[in-house]
């Protein structure tokens, strides 16, 4: 009888007593549009009690005015890196395929080595619309080059959907 209590306290530790963290961090400078804009990048982790702390394995960087969601992605052999999506995200400096590095994450390789310091992040490629004339809305984010993100780490609870949101469009 006695084994079964420890066990089952042992088992609400492990899964009660867990925590849901949102790192963010913001800054203002150029889009790929050559417009000031806010962009914030985000990331989750949950720790727990115990061990078996999770990291969510993505970091979002969301610029203001934009219908873009660059998404940093852990991978086994690259780190934290943002591929190319489509041929209307053109390198800066390189030529840049679609499905290759169009940017990363530069101070670790996973996603839970990173703490509430500061994020550094380099873009390789920019959002080029066609001109075709079809593009619906803006797709811009950071222009091409390096950045520093200073990060606050605060319990997921605190925003609503648990995650930030894209800073607000200050154009009209």
């Amino acid at each position: 009888m006695k084994r079964k209590a420890y066990l089952l306290l042992l088992l609400i530790l492990i899964f009660v007593g867990c925590t849901q963290y949102t790192y963010y961090g913001s800054l203002e400078s150029k889009d790929s549009q050559e417009k000031m804009r806010k962009h914030l990048v985000y990331w989750t982790k949950t720790e727990r009690i115990m061990w078996f702390d999770e990291c969510s394995e993505v970091v979002r960087l969301l610029t203001e005015c934009s219908l873009e969601t660059v998404a940093f992605k852990e991978t086994e052999r690259d780190g934290i890196i943002f591929r190319c999506p489509s041929k209307e995200h053109k390198g800066v400096d390189r030529n840049v395929e679609i499905g290759e590095p169009c940017g990363e994450i530069l101070n670790a390789k996973k996603v839970k080595e990173l703490t509430d310091d500061t994020l550094r992040l380099v873009i390789y490629c920019q959002y080029v619309p066609e001109d075709s004339g079809f593009t619906v809305g803006n797709h811009s984010y950071l222009k091409a080059g390096t950045y520093a993100f200073c990060i606050v780490k605060t319990k997921s609870s605190e925003f609503k959907g648990s995650v930030p949101t894209r800073p607000e469009c200050r154009e009209k």
